[in-house]
């Protein structure tokens, strides 16, 4: 919805919208790294519609959502995380689903969510007293939350959710951002993330649309400084011969120098390849960085992607990726032409929820 300020059924104003938009957001963006211009694939297949995700929708919702609201990460012993709650009611607000939606975001307010504050913890062990053991949040998850928070306060007028949303960008900006010299960056968690001399970031908690939907809600201008960082970050932070970002970066304190984090594999897996996907979405993705993507995906093809690839010494994994990494490299520069991977396909929860990002983040694309 385009309009500076909504009313729900009620009749009650939803809190106004800065008259700033996305296109306007991107111009302003547009002196880093050669411009934010959309860099889309160049691919003749049919973006999906609303009923292709309602489809797999249902199919991701049969295999993920418990009856309680919780979804389980079928690739992690069940367990369930703040971030795989932003996703399934992502989806449900696409699907039009509200009922799910609601059980969702009842089952993660009141399992997850911190009563000092309105960040989540990460981590839900089922089989575990207490089930969550760790009170540490991912902002990845925060985010993820908000972000389908507010697009449900839209889609079906409800200011509460709304105000959920912004309560939550209001903490995420509170308690996860961090002056580093020049940047403002976001800290992947409340602890364990930063030392005297080091900042440890994950490029993929930069989940655009959030921040698009953070700025719009709250019309706080430091998320347009956070997503201009973090847009120079993600520019600098690429290594190896294809110029990838790790899953997991260092930033030295003192120089603003980056490099791969110690203390992870030095590997372009399974959180990196959300960077372009999210990049995507948000019509983020620079013709330089897709130029990156697309000359990686194209060298090893649709039969033969990897699911990691060692950025240190170019050694790739075994065995290839999961049909959810092909459909992030089919919107971000495969030349391959092939029809998005369909849910029944997904080993485990991860693929799926890649998979209908990017039917959500294609069919977005051909609504506007």
């Amino acid at each position: 919805m385009r309009a500076n300020s909504m009313t729900s059924d009620s009749g009650a104003p939803l809190p106004p919208r800065p008259a700033m938009g996305r296109r306007t957001m991107l111009a302003a963006l547009a002196a880093i790294g050669g411009g934010m211009s959309c860099a889309r694939a160049a691919s003749p297949v049919v973006p999906p519609g609303p009923d292709a995700i309602a489809a797999q929708w249902a199919i991701f919702r049969a295999q993920y959502f418990r009856p309680d609201g919780r979804i389980v990460d079928t690739g992690n012993n069940g367990q369930s995380h703040s971030e795989g709650q932003g996703y399934g009611m992502l989806f449900a607000v696409a699907a039009g689903d509200l009922q799910s939606f609601e059980v969702m975001w009842n089952w993660a307010r009141t399992t997850l969510q911190h009563t000092k504050d309105k960040l989540f913890s990460w981590r839900f062990l089922p089989d575990h007293d207490p089930a969550v053991p760790d009170t540490n949040n991912a902002t990845d998850g925060d985010l993820l939350i908000a972000l389908a928070l507010g697009r449900a306060g839209v889609r079906w007028g409800r200011t509460d959710l709304v105000h959920d949303a912004i309560a939550i960008y209001r903490d995420v900006l509170k308690h996860m951002t961090l002056q580093v010299g020049g940047y403002r960056v976001l800290l992947p968690g409340a602890t364990g993330f930063v030392t005297p001399d080091v900042v440890t970031l994950n490029l993929s908690y930069y989940i655009m649309p959030a921040l698009l939907q953070a700025l719009e809600l709250t019309a706080d201008r430091a998320w347009r400084t956070i997503m201009h960082d973090g847009m120079r970050i993600i520019l600098q932070a690429r290594f190896g011969q294809w110029r990838l970002p790790a899953d997991w970066v260092a930033m030295d304190r003192h120089t603003q120098v980056f490099s791969i984090a110690k203390g992870w594999p030095p590997r372009f897996s399974y959180d990196a390849i959300r960077v372009p996907l999210y990049l995507y979405w948000a019509h983020m993705l620079t013709p330089r960085l897709q130029a990156d993507y697309a000359r990686f995906w194209n060298h090893f093809g649709a039969d033969g992607l990897p699911a990691w690839v060692d950025l240190t010494t170019g050694a790739r994994s075994p065995y290839n990726a999961p049909p959810g990494y092909l459909a992030v490299a089919q919107c971000t520069g495969l030349a391959s032409v092939a029809e998005l991977p369909t849910l029944d396909h997904s080993p485990d929860y991860y693929s799926a929820a890649l998979t209908l990002l990017v039917y959500i983040a294609r069919a977005e694309e051909q609504a506007k």
